[in-house]
């Protein structure tokens, strides 16, 4: 009975010591459309006007709206 008992002991801690942790990351990004291409995190620009995060690539004139 004793032995019965401590089996079924460590199989309960077995199985509570052995769940899976998951680990939460970052919202996913695309892959740099260009060769050097930087991430910019999302940000309000001078007006307020919030942008989304996007890459960066070196030489490209990037298009600004004006509001």
């Amino acid at each position: 009975m004793r032995s019965l008992l401590s089996i079924a002991l460590f199989g309960v801690v077995i199985s509570l010591v052995s769940g899976c942790v998951v680990r939460e990351r970052g919202p996913a990004r695309p892959g740099p459309g260009c060769r050097g291409g930087v991430w910019i995190e999302g940000h309000h620009g001078p007006r307020g006007r919030f942008h989304p995060g996007h890459w960066r690539c070196p030489g490209v004139i990037e298009r600004v709206e004006i509001d």
